[in-house]
């Protein structure tokens, strides 16, 4: 079979006119920036002034057209007045450019790298027409701080889509070699895979743009002659593939998706030739990162407009976050003589990249016939394959988009891949040559797409099964938080097992169509974990529930105990009494206890508080018996100051009369002390067992002795007031002859004796000597005449000589 090469050539045009990208409207005004003159290739100094003070608003938060295509669609052209933005950036610039195939979601891309909303970044459009035309930025940079620290202002361009309708190659080579030039990171937007066609492609674009820019350096004499040609050297290269569903292999070769691209540059060549792809060797570094369906949802990925952060996937979230990271890190200015470019240096570097294009610099590389065959086998699969989307959209329509049995998948999908390879056949009747290669290609593209529809259902599958299994989790909560706890251990037991019970059969019952799934039976396991947790939780609750019942029943018991025993008169109570009280407080005590405590009897914790209720009721009976035995020593004492001052009264001189012959007062005082203990034992006899009992009795002894020895003192007193008129004579004798003695023992021992003989002469000549001896050693103490001088006779040397004289008179 012959095929037209015109034909070919018009098909390969048309399969390269992928998917999807944004529309701005073209501006009408066709303005360009002068050509390159010796000052950066821009109007001299006056005039640009004049043209920066023209715009002196601040960069729009909106989407700007740098250059835009001009009537033929074949050439470039400079959007003047947004060129101004440009120049009135003085702080350092980095630009990151987006290039790929028309719809292909670039501005999509772009508006997640800028972190900003769909409907308020690069407008994204759900038409298959393409809506970018030229290049265009965002007006306002955005600032970032790189790895190396160093803060720059990152300009984000987005730009026309290759391979649209009616638009030529060279043009597309142009405007992917302006933006390629321009960057100091490119990122080249593919969809779902990276293959043959891809690589290819981009390698044409890669090597027009390599001779454009030598070509553009062998030109520069027309350039501003501090031009640095180091500036048209390649950026770094960021291979994004997104809607990528597809696992990578586990071996070292395409373990993650740079080492994916890396093995496909170096195992895939040009067919027919010898050389590999040589990507790797024209940009400074070449890096691939996939991104997973942004959304699940037909109408949000028809119209990414309308998608929102919360409606993007966990999954596209978290790979577009660490895309970013990776721009930060990869990112790297580009310099001019050692110092970071700025905006007019970039709209003069875009100036001569704009102006070097439309001159005709671009190399022009004829495409291959290969190529096309492979374009109509491409068209012929990718029709095939929509036919099997559409039919898989009717089994995903009966279910809502939701989980699907995947025994029931399973069968759907073999059916549709019948459907799909005789419709194959159908569409390349009579191309037996492309054929087979075509019919293995659409199998293994539909097996592969069959494989990430699974993949896909059993996420949801797994996501139903999560979301069942969070609403069980919470109805079992909400069960338990209506329990009125505390309650027998052994009926929150059971309670809390019927809740289980239903919760298990609710989750089985939602589920029953999955029930052979693994991730049924992780999630059923799961479910279960998670209420024995919320089983153990809420019994540690009851358990403290039902210790604060035992706590606060042991506390109101031990607290009518005290209430009992309390004693609220100062007098003692007697130890029967006392026995008394402590009893009825301790049976009144344990019958609350036993009573409040009710619901808790059957728990381990019950007899550890009644044993502590006891050992409590003993501390507090043993400190009402020293409380009582406080208040018995009080009454003890004042029973013994009574006692005392009714026996001072009945021994006093209004009772006695002084002087008295000792055998009289003795009898007297004796009588006096009987009748006081026996008053003290008649009013405490009822604390006779009680040591403080005791205590009191040798208290009232010592006072009454201290008493009795008092009123002998005073006899003796009443008894010196009789002889004093013997003991003055005495005294004046003494103190005529006491010049003869030295010593205290001899001075006192001559007064005794003077004193003596005056009292034997009278009256006091029969009383007992003792009496006398008592009054005169009375007299002589009393006495201060006396005692001064007896104080004189004091002395070492005196009381030396004392000794002695006293040792002698002691063998007298």
């Amino acid at each position: 079979m012959f095929l037209n090469p015109a034909y070919l050539i018009i098909c390969y045009i048309c399969i390269h006119r992928g998917a999807s990208e944004q529309v701005q409207s073209v501006h009408d005004v066709k303005q360009t920036l002068p050509l390159p003159s010796q000052d950066h290739g821009f109007p001299k100094s006056s005039e640009r002034e004049k043209q920066i003070n023209e715009t002196t608003r601040d960069p729009p938060e909106r989407p700007l057209q740098l250059v835009r295509p001009d009537a033929t669609h074949k050439k470039l052209e400079l959007v003047q007045e947004n060129i101004q933005y440009l120049l009135k950036m003085d702080q350092a610039v980095a630009v990151v450019a987006v290039v790929g195939k028309y719809h292909s979601g670039k501005s999509f891309l772009l508006n997640q790298l800028m972190g900003k909303q769909t409907q308020l970044g690069f407008r994204v459009g759900p038409y298959l027409r393409p809506e970018t035309m030229g290049i265009w930025m965002w007006g306002k940079p955005t600032r970032m701080t790189l790895s190396s620290g160093q803060d720059v202002a990152v300009i984000f361009l987005d730009t026309e889509g290759f391979a649209a309708n009616n638009v030529s190659e060279t043009y597309d080579a142009k405007v992917f070699a302006v933006s390629a030039l321009l960057s100091s990171y490119l990122i080249y937007n593919s969809v779902k895979v990276i293959d043959q066609a891809d690589l290819d492609y981009l390698e044409l674009l890669a090597r027009r743009t390599q001779l454009f820019a030598l070509r553009s350096q062998l030109s520069r004499a027309k350039w501003a002659q501090d031009f640095n040609h180091d500036l048209l050297s390649f950026p770094p290269l960021l291979w994004v593939v997104q809607d990528f569903v597809q696992s990578l292999d586990s071996d070292d070769t395409a373990s993650d998706p740079k080492k994916w691209l890396h093995h496909m540059m170096q195992s895939m060549a040009w067919e027919g030739e010898d050389h590999p792809i040589s990507l790797m060797d024209v940009f400074q570094s070449v890096d691939c990162r996939t991104l997973f369906f942004p959304a699940t949802t037909k109408e949000i990925l028809q119209d990414l407009s309308k998608a929102k952060e919360s409606d993007l996937t966990i999954d596209y979230r978290q790979e577009r976050d660490e895309l970013i990271k990776g721009l930060k890190a990869g990112l790297v200015p580009k310099e001019k003589n050692g110092k970071l470019l700025g905006g007019p240096e970039m709209a003069s570097l875009l100036n001569v990249l704009v102006t070097a294009a439309n001159e005709g610099s671009l190399s022009q590389i004829p495409s291959r016939w290969s190529s096309f065959i492979q374009s109509l086998e491409q068209s012929a699969v990718e029709d095939c394959l929509k036919f099997y989307e559409a039919d898989m959209s009717i089994l995903l329509g009966i279910h809502d988009n939701g989980p699907i049995n995947t025994e029931e998948l399973k069968a759907w999908q073999d059916q549709a891949l019948g459907k799909s390879l005789k419709l194959l056949h159908q569409v390349l009747f009579g191309l037996h040559g492309i054929l087979d290669g075509a019919s293995n290609s659409l199998e293994e593209q539909l097996r592969t797409r069959a494989e990430q529809v699974q993949d896909l259902n059993d996420k949801k599958i797994r996501l139903a099964c999560s979301e069942i299994q969070h609403r069980c989790e919470l109805e079992v909560e909400a069960a338990l938080s209506q329990l009125e706890l505390p309650m027998r251990s052994q009926d929150f037991t059971q309670t809390f097992h019927s809740i289980r019970n239903q919760a298990s059969h609710s989750f089985e019952n939602q589920l029953a169509r999955f029930n052979t799934s693994n991730h049924f039976r992780d999630h059923l396991s799961k479910l279960h974990n998670s209420l024995q947790k919320m089983k153990d939780s809420s019994t540690l609750k009851n358990t403290r529930a039902l210790e604060n019942v035992l706590l606060v029943a042991r506390e109101k018991a031990l607290g009518l105990y005290r209430e009992t025993t309390i004693n609220p008169d100062p007098e003692p109570l007697t130890p029967k009494e006392l026995d008394r009280q402590n009893k009825l407080g301790e049976e009144k005590a344990v019958e609350l206890f036993i009573n409040e405590a009710s619901l808790a009897v059957d728990e381990p914790g019950y007899k550890l508080h009644s044993a502590a209720l006891k050992s409590e009721m003993k501390d507090e009976e043993e400190k009402c018996r020293m409380k009582n035995e406080n208040l018995l020593k009080a009454a003890c004492h004042r029973k013994i100051l009574e006692v005392m001052e009714h026996i001072k009264e009945s021994t006093d001189s209004n009772h006695v009369v002084l002087p008295l012959n000792e055998t009289d007062l003795t009898d007297r005082l004796t009588t006096a002390l009987d009748r006081a203990k026996a008053m003290y034992q008649d009013a405490m006899h009822d604390f006779i067992s009680s040591q403080v009992y005791h205590s009191g009795v040798m208290e009232l002894d010592r006072r009454l002795q201290a008493l009795c020895a008092q009123r002998r003192q005073d006899n003796v007193e009443a008894y010196s007031r009789e002889v004093e008129a013997p003991l003055k004579v005495a005294k004046q004798v003494s103190l005529l002859s006491v010049d003869n003695y030295e010593t205290v023992f001899s001075t006192t021992r001559f007064i005794r004796k003077v004193c003596l003989l005056n009292l034997n002469e009278g009256k006091p000549k029969n009383w007992p000597s003792d009496l006398k001896a008592s009054i005169i050693d009375l007299f002589i103490q009393s006495d201060p005449d006396l005692q001064r001088v007896i104080r004189s006779r004091q002395g070492f040397w005196s009381s030396l000589i004392g000794f002695f004289q006293w040792i002698m008179s002691l063998f007298r």
